[in-house]
């Protein structure tokens, strides 16, 4: 029987004549017994796929278009997913799995070599050295590892340093897609499936590289993620990198370490689930490298070791990086550890004894002794005033061309919710409509640029063009001393404190627009108590912008408030909820109690937690319900489960995945979802699309039962609340026309709004590329 090599290819916007080349290449490949398995992750690139498959003469190829756009991971996760099945469980000795990118070139003997080294060695999995090439072909270097500094044999533990797998150049065994699969889950694009899939490989038989270059990687703009220069030329001197050694420099080494420790930690979790299901016997896998992950307390050390044996073999980034590791690791003991203790004899004391004259008399006593000793410390006044509204960077006026700039206060995937996600939007919106667009992350660098850029490009629409991209770049305000800017440049505040940074750039370097374009998404300043921040959100709305208002409500209640409203026409749209994906799912029948959903948000005041709950007890003790006539789940935020009436408890499942969302929402009959603001919460508005009867709350002009009967809107009270749920559990399913709602009331489709912001900006934007 034939070996099988079952090539997965991700294709998503490709430039054809790079997908031509990569296709002609797999054709080309003189072991022959291959079989193409295509993600069309776009939706749309399928008729492209099978014509050049036909043209080169790739027979058959087994053509996946998935229900949504997918990202690199989820498309190749989705393609391992169908080549198992088209592999079958017979054959599992003589079936191969590569991985294919849609723009690079495989040498002729790329499959065959691979499969050559995996019989001789036994591993699981081999990989090879690449040859980096441009746009042209041209070779930029001739081998990746030198060109990345890699570690050519780094072991199990040394992969969550520094991955030194590249996806397109491996070929690995049955047994590792299948233990692989599903991938763990994760929100963005932090690690890649090559990084998940070789610490499969080397817990079970192995990871052997082939030291020959068996694949030419092409390095452009569009990269999901591309090779980085780590030669003496590229990197920094000494002083830039020590300076560098700040807090910031700490926050990405934590989340470098928090994702490795995940990546250990879920590693460890699927062997004992493939062990306990009898797909590994014992001592099959090999996992004690990870125990430095996978312990509680102990570890920090290992790191340190680590980090010894880079630096002597002058690994100094992979020195760096155990060390990092080593000092989180050590700072996640230090602080658990004084949280567990209470403060010191005299530091409880004096507190104490402030708290007690603060009652009587009213100030502590004057005591000679005590005055002796030395002043306080001063303290930097930056540790008191809020750092967020002044820029921390320098626009350098290098660009040719000007662009909106957007101001954003995170790009990283795992920090971006839905407000940021609608400015994002926007952007990229722009971008399509043929403007320059620039991210600027003004409050928290980037963890991993590549993954940030890769998830805003994931924004455009299906169909965009290739060229939109290259009108997006992402800049990092927090670590750039400089960025590129143009005097014409226009900005979009996103929340009150980059606008604050948008009013001080325009006034204090020079720019010619004086105005700035200015996102509401919330009346914000009822975020804080009063006080400084109540009062900087505030002056926000003084300050001179033209306003685009996240629905019309918000824009409603603005205007009610007396605040100016810009110089034209205020631009209002409505959220942007795919109403269909929540509507046209069939419900499940089900059998048992009813289930009722909180949209549970403890850390977040204005989803009123409290009242939530205070608001369930009052209405299972007046319908007098009980375990076999409900069950009650919390969505939104994890938090303890929380003992209800009547022996109810209601237990939290936190955030949910964003492809198991609708499915979870199908299976609900009632839904409590409050908000005490203006805007419209899309919980309540996805239940009802969804069939659930979901109880919420007005505020001001805000009242959602005018979308859909199955929305019971009430005032923001216990006993209102209280009697609405009442009322909802009287009521009858809900009908297949109230799970039809049109948006539109609550403001324009956001791409009607987006054409016009793209007329307005033909003016305020001078030389855009449109």
């Amino acid at each position: 029987m034939t070996d099988t090599v079952f090539i997965v290819i991700a294709v998503f916007r490709p430039d054809p004549d790079f997908l031509a080349t990569q296709l002609a290449s797999i054709a080309a490949q003189s072991h022959r017994a291959i079989r193409l398995v295509a993600v069309i992750a776009d939706l749309t690139s399928a008729p492209l796929v099978e014509k050049l498959c036909g043209d080169v003469g790739i027979e058959a190829p087994h053509i996946h278009v998935p229900d949504e756009t997918l990202d690199a991971v989820r498309a190749f996760e989705a393609g391992l997913s169908e080549a198992l099945l088209l592999a079958p469980p017979e054959s599992a000795g003589r079936a191969f799995f590569a991985l294919c990118d849609q723009d690079d070139t495989w040498h002729p003997n790329r499959i065959s070599r691979g499969l050559t080294a995996l019989r001789e060695s036994g591993a699981d999995m081999v990989h090879s050295d690449a040859r980096l090439i441009n746009d042209a072909g041209q070779e930029i270097a001739p081998s990746m590892f030198d060109f990345e500094r890699r570690d050519r044999n780094p072991g199990l533990r040394g992969l969550l340093y520094r991955n030194n797998i590249t996806g397109m150049t491996l070929i690995m065994r049955r047994r590792v897609v299948e233990i692989a699969l599903p991938f763990p889950p994760q929100s963005g694009v932090h690690f890649y499936h090559d990084l998940w899939l070789g610490l499969i490989a080397a817990a079970l038989g192995g990871v052997k590289l082939l030291p020959e270059v068996l694949v030419d990687y092409r390095q452009h703009g569009a990269n999901a993620i591309g090779a980085v220069d780590r030669s003496d030329a590229a990197r920094p001197g000494l002083w830039r990198r020590l300076r560098g050694l700040n807090a910031m420099w700490l926050r990405r080494e934590a989340a470098s370490y928090a994702l490795a420790r995940y990546l250990a930690q879920s590693l460890e979790g699927r062997l004992a689930e493939v062990s306990a299901a009898g797909g590994l016997s014992h001592g099959a896998a090999h996992i004690k490298p990870l125990r430095p992950y996978l312990a509680r307390r102990r570890g920090g050390t290992t790191f340190l070791f680590d980090a010894l044996r880079f630096a002597t073999k002058k690994q100094y980034g992979l020195a760096r990086i155990a060390s990092g590791f080593g000092l989180v690791h050590t700072g996640r003991l230090v602080w658990a550890l004084r949280r567990s203790l209470t403060q010191g004899m005299v530091e409880s004391l004096t507190g104490f004894d402030v708290r007690l004259y603060s009652l009587s008399p009213g100030m502590p006593p004057r005591h000679p002794v005590l005055e002796k000793h030395e002043p306080a410390r001063s303290v930097k006044f930056e540790g008191l005033v809020d750092l967020r509204k002044r820029p921390r960077w320098r626009p350098e006026f290098s660009a040719s061309l000007p662009r909106l700039t957007v101001l954003v206060p995170t790009l990283n995937p795992t920090e971006i919710f839905a407000g940021i996600l609608t400015a994002i939007d926007i952007g990229v919106g722009l971008a399509e409509r043929g403007y320059p667009v620039r991210f600027i992350a003004t409050d928290l660098p980037m963890s991993s640029p590549s993954a940030s850029r890769a998830f805003v490009l994931r924004r455009q629409s299906v169909g965009a063009s290739a060229e939109v991209a290259g009108r997006i770049t992402l800049h990092c305000g927090v670590q750039s001393e400089t960025l590129p800017a143009h005097r014409d440049d226009l900005f979009l505040a996103t929340a009150w404190w980059t606008a604050h940074v948008a009013q001080e750039l325009i006034t204090t370097q020079g720019y010619k627009q004086r105005r700035f374009y200015y996102l509401i998404q919330d009346y914000e300043p009822n975020f804080y108590a009063w006080g400084p921040e109540y009062a900087d959100a505030v002056a926000s709305y003084a300050l001179p912008f033209e306003p685009i208002f996240n629905t019309r409500l918000l824009h409603d209640f603005m205007r009610e408030k007396g605040y100016a409203l810009g110089t034209g026409t205020p631009l209002c749209f409505h959220p942007a909820i795919d109403i269909a994906r929540y509507s046209s799912g069939e419900r499940p029948r089900r059998i048992g109690p009813r289930r009722l959903a909180l949209y549970g948000r403890p850390e977040v005041p204005r989803n009123m937690y409290a009242m939530a709950i205070e608001v369930l007890a009052r209405f299972i003790e007046a319908e007098g319900l009980g375990p076999e006539d409900i069950e009650l789940i919390s969505v939104g935020l994890s938090h303890a489960p929380v003992s209800l009436p009547n022996g109810l408890t209601l237990q939290s499942l936190g955030k949910l995945p964003w492809e198991e969302y609708p499915g979870f929402l199908r299976t609900l009959d009632f839904g409590l979802s409050l908000m005490y603001s203006p805007h419209p919460s899309h919980p309540p508005i996805e239940m009802a699309a969804s069939g659930v009867r979901v109880v919420t709350n007005g505020f001001g002009p805000k009242d959602l039962s005018r979308l859909s009967p199955a929305i019971i809107s009430a005032a923001p009270d216990v006993m209102a609340l209280t009697e609405a749920l009442r009322r909802a559990w009287a009521m009858g399913p809900v009908a297949e026309e109230e799970r039809r709602i049109d948006l539109r009331a609550l403001g324009l489709p956001p791409a009607e709004m987006l054409d016009l912001l793209a007329g307005r900006l033909a003016t305020d934007l001078p030389g855009h590329i449109g």
